[in-house]
């Protein structure tokens, strides 16, 4: 079959939470069918990636978003009432090469992938039409008004809004769409179009990690001291909240109980307010770039997930997971996994809660190893790109009734 594909970012490296769920679906479908991915490129940087997908895809097609013209395809959004996300990954040049393509090749299929990349689709007709959500772009934008100030609460309660309106008509525009979680599917069935919607979960590879057995770690690991790690996009909201409120509210309880411990906040991009929380001295490390994250959270003793904002599911506590470091995250955090508390992490919402959580792992060593088997077996089960995206198969043929 011939499949065009649509991302609004490139699909490599697959190093992020988007990135790596689009990049494994992306590689399923190259597998069994002629794929043409089509994309808009962000940041020049990323030029060098095209290539390196060519091995796997019949042809890319792309096209460089300039600044200057999505600031102002933002602005005129502003006036229209269309979603300013749709403007932020808009391309005249990459549609027009859309166009020609739909003229002189037939498709038997569009995979969609974010919500955003519908405004280039909507009026190609081809047996199946599929759109990936992950989650909801209007909940996300929802929660971050709750989280900012004035001028930027009512920008992100109005983008909200217009995302809502905007996923509603792709629902009704597409045969399928799908969910990253349960939670994202019941938010939108609300909508209607629930014969439509459907869960296709993420998957973890291991053997990017450590294989099928779990990393050998030394109890305690090879410091003096403990280390809580912390990962993620540090110029992201949630991810930037989330290190902010840990390191004001939860980190003094836990040095008063563990003098010395340290917070490692791993991820590129940090913004200033990130870095000014750099201090060894007060037991804060904010490393920037990492190039091996996986020796990183192999060397801490926890891995914290206290985003208070949280859609969807958090690739990093499946990370974390599949290098064998116990997690603590928080309700919101959580809930897109499906976990347990107490059988494969544990939780909290409260500093005095996740104090309490991070010292006991701590301080109980069979708790930390119970942790770390519960969710490596847990990862397992349910975490295998496989068995989820197997889903998309007869999705592919234009079978338009499933049961879930």
């Amino acid at each position: 079959m011939r499949v065009l594909f649509l991302a609004h970012r490139i699909p490599f490296p697959p190093d992020k939470g988007d990135k790596i769920r689009s990049y494994n679906v992306l590689k399923y479908l190259a597998e069994r069918h002629q794929v043409t991915l089509l994309c808009p490129i962000e940041q020049k940087g990323d030029l060098k990636y095209v290539g390196k997908l060519d091995s796997i895809l019949h042809r890319t097609i792309f096209a460089y978003l300039n600044p200057v013209q999505r600031k102002l395809g933002m602005l005129k959004n502003l006036f229209t009432g269309k979603p300013l996300s749709v403007a932020n990954f808009w391309s005249a040049s990459l549609k027009r090469k859309l166009d020609e393509l739909i003229s002189a090749e037939k498709f038997d299929a569009i995979y969609v992938f974010s919500s955003t990349m519908a405004e280039y689709v909507w009026d190609v007709d081809v047996p199946a039409k599929i759109i990936d959500f992950c989650d909801l772009d209007s909940a996300k934008f929802l929660q971050f008004s709750e989280n900012v100030g004035f001028y930027s609460r009512w920008l992100y309660k109005m983008e909200a809004a217009r995302l809502l309106t905007y996923e509603q008509r792709a629902a009704a525009s597409f045969d399928h769409i799908l969910f990253i979680s349960p939670a994202e599917k019941e938010l939108f069935e609300s909508n209607g179009f629930s014969h439509k919607l459907l869960v296709m979960s993420n998957g973890v590879d291991l053997e990017q990690y450590f294989g099928e057995d779990l990393p050998v770690r030394n109890s305690p690991a090879n410091h003096s001291v403990p280390h809580i790690a912390f990962t993620g996009m540090m110029n992201y909201l949630p991810n930037v909240d989330a290190v902010l409120w840990f390191s004001k509210n939860v980190l003094p309880l836990l040095q008063k109980e563990k003098p010395g411990l340290i917070f490692y906040i791993l991820g590129k991009n940090p913004v200033a307010k990130v870095r000014a929380l750099h201090n060894p001295d007060e037991g804060i490390i904010v490393t920037g770039y990492v190039k091996d994250m996986k020796a990183s959270l192999v060397g801490a003793d926890v891995f914290v997930a206290p985003m208070r904002i949280a859609r969807g599911m958090q690739t990093k506590i499946l990370e974390a997971m599949a290098c064998g470091t116990p997690v603590v995250s928080s309700f919101a955090s959580a809930r897109g996994i499906d976990t347990e508390n107490g059988v494969e992490l544990l939780t909290a919402d409260s500093p005095y809660e996740y104090a309490k959580q991070i010292i006991t792992i701590l301080d109980d060593l069979k708790v930390a190893s119970r942790l770390r088997n519960n969710a490596f077996e847990f990862l397992k089960k349910k975490f295998n790109w496989e068995t989820n995206l197997h889903i998309l198969d007869e999705m592919m043929q234009g079978e338009q009734a499933f049961t879930q």
